[in-house]
């Protein structure tokens, strides 16, 4: 830290006398360039003077040349005194250059070693971007749009502005209201659909209420549905219990979906989602401890997936295990060996249609099948 702060010390430096050298040499030239250009005028006038005597000129062509080259020595004159009369401002200008060019830099780096922190790491761009938004200017943004709102409440743009910071920071109720006025003030389409019914989710604790359910209906209607309004009608129909409905809104999304959707990876953890597969047990204790490198974790991960479905082949298994092999398989990386234990599930619970809708889901889901698979 020490080398660093010489090092600025130095180019600091370097820097105020780079500046003031110039203005110095600046100030030199212009002084000594007025007194050289009277010296030569006033030569002039008198050599004007002796051509005169000799009869080389007449008197009209002498006073013509006397009178341009006295302008000119006027001119010169004044330049040169104007230089003499402000040596005291200059004096001044460069005593304030000193002050703002050594003096403002010394006081700055030695009042930031004093109440700043040099010793603090610095902070990436990108680390900064990853921080959570400071909550104090997030209540200060709503305040003011709030405050505007107050003076024109038939301002939807601003409603539509505060609606989903109202979602994002838990004031669901809120969100609602707004993105109702929203709907009144601009009008209805599918996106605003699609948000009301969140914000109508979000406010029920996770339910998709009827009036929820409405604008979802309303969100996929015309010729340009919400992909939102979509997802959620799927979770309403898994709510209903009907998982085969949930499946078919959900596949036939996946369908018409194109290869590069900026949604696709939404629409493949809602299908996982609907597939309701348990969690893997992982080492927890002493056993975990006992595994310090990753490698080691991974080995003990994949003994255990494999165990499970040693198990299976042998003894059979409900359709929670079956389930939770074919994502362990898949999340590892062995995608052969995932194929093959989604066929053996299908197989065992062929009768079963609603196992058969969660096992489709889960393979739609990691990309067993279907799209990109």
């Amino acid at each position: 830290m020490t080398a660093l702060w010489l090092a600025v010390a130095l180019m600091t430096g370097a820097a105020v006398f780079v500046v003031l050298g110039s203005l110095a040499r600046r100030r030199e030239v212009s002084a000594d360039s007025a007194e050289a250009d009277v010296a030569v005028y006033r030569d002039q006038i008198d050599e004007i003077a002796r051509d005169r005597a000799r009869g080389l000129i007449d008197d009209r062509d002498a006073d013509s040349a006397r009178v341009e080259v006295a302008r000119r020595l006027i001119a010169a004159s004044d330049r040169s005194g104007a230089d003499a009369g402000v040596g005291q401002s200059v004096r001044r200008r460069r005593i304030a250059a000193v002050i703002a060019l050594v003096g403002l830099p010394l006081v700055s780096l030695g009042g930031y070693a004093v109440l700043g922190s040099p010793g603090v790491p610095d902070q990436p761009l990108a680390a900064r971007q990853k921080q959570p938004p400071d909550a104090s200017r997030i209540a200060d943004l709503v305040a003011r749009v709030e405050a505007a709102l107050a003076k024109n409440p038939n301002d939807g743009r601003g409603w539509e502005v505060i609606a989903p910071i109202y979602l994002g920071t838990g004031r669901a109720d809120d969100a609602v209201g707004a993105y109702r006025n929203v709907i009144r003030l601009l009008g209805s389409t599918p996106d605003r659909q699609a948000n009301l019914g969140e914000a109508l989710f979000a406010a029920a604790d996770g339910v998709v209420t009827e009036d929820a359910r409405a604008a979802f209906e309303r969100s996929v209607e015309g010729d340009a549905p919400s992909i939102k309004g979509s997802l959620y009608l799927a979770r309403a129909a898994q709510q209903d219990g009907d998982t085969a409905g949930a499946l078919g809104r959900l596949k036939a999304l996946l369908d018409r979906s194109p290869q590069d959707a900026p949604y696709l990876g939404a629409l493949r953890e809602e299908l996982q989602r609907l597939a309701d597969v348990p969690t893997l047990p992982m080492p927890t204790g002493a056993e975990a401890e006992a595994l310090k490198t990753p490698e080691q974790r991974m080995a003990k991960i994949r003994a255990m997936v494999d165990g499970l479905a040693e198990r299976l082949a042998g003894q059979g298994g409900d359709l929670g295990e079956w389930l939770k092999l074919v994502k362990a398989r898949a999340t590892l990386g062995d995608t052969e060996k995932a194929r093959a234990a989604l066929s053996e599930a299908r197989a065992k619970f062929s009768g079963d249609g609603r196992a058969g809708a969660r096992l489709e889901a889960l393979a739609l889901g990691l990309g067993l099948e279907g799209r990109g698979a």
